[in-house]
């Protein structure tokens, strides 16, 4: 995955700091500390899509008599799960504090 503060990858087992849980769990950069995450409200679109779409499509299979309206709903549904997955990129939750370099930007003034 690459962290949205440095652009740089991060490797899985490179994280070593985690707080929260669920869905707004947070992992820190190990190369610029920012605290990244999930839009929770967006990985929760994600969960209904794939469960409706999942739902939708056993149910129509096995009972025919409902499979004109169900078929639309599950494609809905999985419409739903790829633009929320689409959408559901690491953002930057809590930015690392700059240090301050004003000695040296007057170095050059």
């Amino acid at each position: 995955m690459l962290c949205s503060h440095c652009h740089q990858s991060i490797k899985i087992a490179q994280i070593t700091q985690q707080r929260g849980k669920g869905f707004h769990a947070q992992v820190q950069c190990p190369h610029c500390s920012a605290w990244l995450g999930h839009n929770p409200k967006l990985l929760k679109l994600k969960l209904f899509g794939f469960y409706a779409s999942l739902a939708t499509g056993l149910y129509s299979y096995f009972d025919a008599s409902t499979r004109h309206f169900l078929i639309p709903v599950m494609i809905f549904c999985v419409m739903l799960l790829l633009v929320s997955h689409f959408m559901d990129q690491l953002q930057t939750i809590e930015a690392p504090e700059k240090e301050d370099d004003s000695d040296q930007r007057q170095k050059y003034r």
